[in-house]
């Protein structure tokens, strides 16, 4: 590689694009999804709840095993800080930015170790003018983050706070960790292991067993790293029990029955976990790896045909075990979907993308500058058709797509739309940049698949979020629900609801204050229904309350409680 195609991207740049990126996230004023609701709701407990309730995730007294509390943590401490500023959903939202944060840093830094090896080195030209080392280093670790960014399966874990973001940072960390084991054996290993124990914590125990299992594959193949193989496992195994150990000491200390009885329900479900993947799991992800992990896999791909026969180099193998070592767990996957098992190893796939990115030759390389352009010019574009539909009413078909996503919300001009069009503007500055010249720094497509998936994030959510606000939000349904319980005379009463998941229950328990039985089995006077058909359930009494342009429909009835006193003798 040559000093020019090495050439320094500056850093305010990167930064900047990092920033935009996830300050888009920001912008929404709700909680879009049902999984990020589970989390805000168990924030919300692990805050204003007592010790037992922060160390046992649970919602509405209903245990929550399927993941670790270390998310919830984390959103918890963020909840306190700056609640009294911005309000409870905003604060939880920062907490993505802590981990967006861990995720690139560690990322970058691990690339960088990694490629400042001298085996990494590219070779040297006959009368000199390569990359210093120092330079390739920098230029590896940022098409590395870059590709990261640009990766669209994970585009929405960045702006969600929940146990799968969390995961992405802790599977980066641990990357570094082994990748300062090259330098510092002890050190470096317990690092990849404790990251491995936090993922545990934070995910589920698979993840965080695979974790492991790649850090002491990487401590017996790589040769180049140094000290006593057995002394860096052991250190490995001993980060990875530490939280847990101290986790569950701590919830057997403070609630002994409450955590007997809930690790025993987590132990059980986290065993689920392991077995034979469904074949509907590789169905999905045979259907989606081409958009999901694009445009990181044709490089990886490209990087495992070019360097075929040197695989054995250290800046190859350590990221190719772990990779190695996740598709080997994907197969050990039971009740998991595909793009949660594959989480954990999208840091590695990033890293190995980026070598593969410097051994491609500059007419192959413009393939992603071209597919970048292509793609995300006419993303944008089509972003902001629709927007000037919604806001002069033609062309009517897409005014109308727009409206029936969000009847009643009329388009504003924000904050959000001037960053939109700052992007835009900053995206179509580069695509003029782009085509009326010839870069050779090898940045230059990692740096376009980045810079245009924060634009598109930017105006996807800049220009539409009051819309998805209002399509996607459950502020209010619970307001409404609430109100006919009111209107019944019964603001608190206890509402069973078996078929509501609990991050649904915990929007509903905060924007409307209704009270949910613990539960399934709970008498209550009344039932709150979730259901996908517009027939009401048998002993409705009010109903249906829905988000627009949803399938999904809530129904009140009466609950057991009614029910015996309407039967009693």
């Amino acid at each position: 590689m040559s000093e020019e195609a090495a050439r320094k991207l500056p850093r305010y740049a990167l930064l900047a694009l990092l920033c935009v990126f996830i300050f888009c996230g920001l912008t929404a004023q709700d909680l879009w999804t049902v999984r990020d609701a589970e989390s805000f709701g168990i924030a919300l407990g692990a805050r204003s709840g007592s010790w037992a309730e922060a160390l046992l995730p649970g919602i509405a007294g209903r245990a929550l095993v399927d993941h670790g509390p270390l998310a919830g943590w984390v959103s918890a401490a963020f909840m306190g800080l700056f609640s009294g500023l911005f309000g409870d959903v905003f604060a939880y939202r920062l907490s993505s930015l802590f981990w967006f944060a861990l995720t690139t840093a560690t990322l970058w830094y691990g690339t960088w170790h990694l490629a400042r090896r001298p085996e990494a080195q590219p070779i040297a030209f006959a009368f000199g003018g390569e990359a210093s080392p120092r330079d390739y280093g920098r230029v590896v670790a940022d098409s590395a983050v870059l590709l990261f960014v640009a990766t669209f399966g994970i585009v929405t874990r960045q702006y969600e706070a929940g146990p799968d973001t969390a995961l992405l940072s802790l599977a980066a960390l641990n990357f570094y960790g082994l990748t300062r084991s090259l330098s510092r054996p002890f050190a470096g290993a317990f690092l990849a292991g404790l990251a491995s124990g936090l993922a545990a914590l934070a995910s589920t125990l698979f993840a965080g067993v695979w974790l492991l299992a790649a850090t002491v594959i990487v401590q017996i193949v790589v040769r180049a790293v140094g000290g006593n193989r057995e002394l860096r496992i052991a250190l490995a195994l001993l980060g990875a029990a530490l939280p847990i150990a101290l986790w569950t000491g701590a919830a057997l200390l403070v609630a002994p029955d409450a955590a007997a009885t809930w690790l025993s329900a987590w132990a059980a479900r986290q065993a689920a976990f392991f077995g034979i993947v469904e074949a509907s799991t590789l169905v999905w992800f045979l259907k989606n790896f081409v958009w999901y992990l694009c445009p990181v896999w044709p490089l990886a791909l490209w990087g495992l045909y070019s360097w075929r026969r040197q695989l054995d180099l250290t800046h190859l193998l350590l990221p190719l075990a772990s990779i190695g070592t996740g598709l080997f767990a994907a197969l050990l996957s039971s009740g998991q979907t595909a793009d949660q098992v594959f989480l954990a190893f999208i840091p590695a796939t990033a890293v190995f993308a980026a070598f593969g990115l410097i051994t491609v030759k500059r007419s192959r390389e413009n393939v992603l500058d071209w597919f970048a352009l292509s793609v995300f010019s006419l993303g944008v574009l089509t972003l902001w058709a629709y927007w000037i539909a919604w806001n002069i009413g033609f062309p009517p078909k897409m005014a109308r797509s727009v409206s029936m996503l969000a009847p009643g919300i009329a388009p504003e001009f924000t904050f959000g739309t001037v960053v939109a069009m700052a992007a835009s503007l900053v995206w179509f500055g580069f695509v003029v940049w782009r085509l009326s010249h010839r870069p050779k720094v090898a940045w230059r497509g990692p740096w376009l698949a980045a810079l245009g998936m924060t634009a598109a994030a930017a105006c996807s959510l800049g220009l539409f979020h009051t819309a998805v606000d209002r399509n996607r939000s459950y502020a209010d349904v619970a307001r409404e629900t609430a109100a006919e319980l009111a209107r019944r005379g019964a603001p608190e009463a206890c509402v069973a609801a078996p078929t509501v998941p609990p991050g649904i229950q915990a929007l509903f328990a905060y924007y409307g204050g209704v009270r949910f039985a613990p539960s399934a089995e709970a008498s209550c006077r009344f039932e709150l229904v979730r259901t996908s058909r517009d027939e009401a359930p048998e002993g409705t009494i009010a109903g249906p309350f829905s988000r627009p342009h949803t399938d999904e429909r809530f129904f009140i009835r009466r609950g057991t409680a009614t029910l015996d006193r309407k039967h009693r003798p």
